[in-house]
């Protein structure tokens, strides 16, 4: 959700400076199917979940991994372009967090407490979200995990969330060029 929210405000900032979304076409991101892919095996997970008769502990970090490693090799072959190098460190927080909580996301105990959380925590409980971990105080570096309550928005976000959502922001600004890089273009500046 909260990406979602930086992509449509990056595009409306992107406009609002002149800049224009078909100017991707002359400088195209490389393997842009990469992060894509990541994405799509993170949104297969519960079906994956109701094929394999083992629990999710047994079998996550098979997915897990890939997805982030198209993540991470996405950004490595993208890595000039503007806010890839945020992507990149916002994907290495979330990860090593994954990682030390055993393929899972921690969850804050402050959602306990959410009303807007109670549904999410339900399904995790059930075993419907697989990649979320409802953890106490003391879980592995918690402070990277979904722990950051953010205004006027359901739900929790990571400290790798908010940084990877600043490098969408910048890399879309970038993507999107401006009237007025235009126009130094055109007389000759960089």
């Amino acid at each position: 959700m909260t990406l979602l929210l930086v992509v449509i405000a990056a595009l409306a900032v992107g406009y609002l400076r002149g800049g224009r979304l078909k100017r991707y076409l002359g400088r195209p991101l490389r393997w842009v199917l990469l992060p894509a892919a990541g994405f799509a095996i993170e949104a297969a997970l519960p079906l994956i979940g109701r094929l394999i008769p083992v629990p999710a502990e047994n079998w996550l970090f098979m997915a897990v991994i890939p997805e982030y490693l198209a993540i991470f090799a996405f950004a490595a072959l993208n890595f000039e372009r503007r806010g890839m190098k945020l992507i990149l460190l916002g994907s290495l927080l979330n990860f090593a967090v994954i990682v030390a909580n055993g393929f899972k996301m921690p969850l804050s105990p402050v959602a306990l407490e959410m009303p807007e959380a109670q549904k999410t925590l339900e399904m995790i409980r059930a075993g419907e979200i697989l990649d979320y971990a409802i953890v106490g105080w003391d879980a592995p570096l918690l402070f990277l995990g979904d722990v950051i309550r953010l205004p006027y928005l359901p739900g929790l976000a990571s400290v790798g969330d908010l940084v990877l959502a600043a490098g969408v922001f910048l890399l879309i600004l970038e993507i999107m060029g401006s009237r007025r890089r235009k126009e130094n273009c055109s007389m000759g500046e960089p």
